[in-house]
């Protein structure tokens, strides 16, 4: 078990071990700071991840010339995720407070659809769900993850920044601007040649 010490408040992180396939072993470990736990979702929670992410793009939807595609996800693709364990939930207490999607291809992951209810945000919730789909997707052997971000959201933008994503590209789908975002999850062997001198 790793810990980080915040003022006041502690970080548990616990690592799952992995079955061959990949897939986590049952009684997966969940972060926990303070009241907030991450964990796969449930097929019976597929309401609750479509609201999250309704709430979500409420905002930048009106700014944008189409809705974007976590929006248009209808329950039955939503429950398709789920059913392939890529959707994520954090809760507090007992309510489902965000979500995201993980995939793995080949050695690059994708994070997408991070969501956090609006009176839950600047709780770390997004951090957390993003830091817990990094150390997933290390397990799983990624060697970077990406992620798009709306470039109508320069809040969104500076967020990856923030915990240490580039921007690597830049373009349009369905008439939206996006931007490609991605973080090396493994220093190249350069950087730890320069680290022993």
């Amino acid at each position: 078990m790793k810990g980080y010490l915040f003022p006041v408040q502690i970080l548990y992180v616990q690592m799952a071990l992995l079955d061959e396939d990949s897939s986590p072993k049952v009684g997966f470990a969940m972060y926990d700071y303070a009241e907030v736990s991450i964990r796969r979702a449930e097929l019976g929670e597929v309401n609750t991840v479509r609201s999250i992410l309704q709430e979500a793009y409420a905002g930048p939807k009106k700014r944008l010339p189409k809705e974007p595609t976590g929006v248009q996800d209808g329950l039955d693709k939503i429950s398709r995720s789920i059913q392939m364990g890529n959707v994520y939930v954090a809760i507090i207490g007992d309510s489902i407070v965000g979500t995201m999607k993980v995939q793995l291809q080949g050695q690059v992951g994708t994070i997408s659809r991070v969501a956090v209810l609006e009176r839950f945000r600047n709780r770390r919730v997004g951090t957390f769900l993003v830091e817990y789909a990094e150390n997933l997707l290390t397990h799983m052997g990624a060697k970077s993850v990406q992620l798009e971000v709306l470039s109508a959201r320069d809040s969104q933008a500076k967020f990856y920044e923030g915990i240490g994503y580039k921007p690597v590209e830049r373009h349009q789908s369905s008439g939206i601007d996006l931007m490609v975002m991605q973080k090396d999850l493994y220093e190249s062997e350069q950087e730890d040649k320069e680290e022993d001198v």
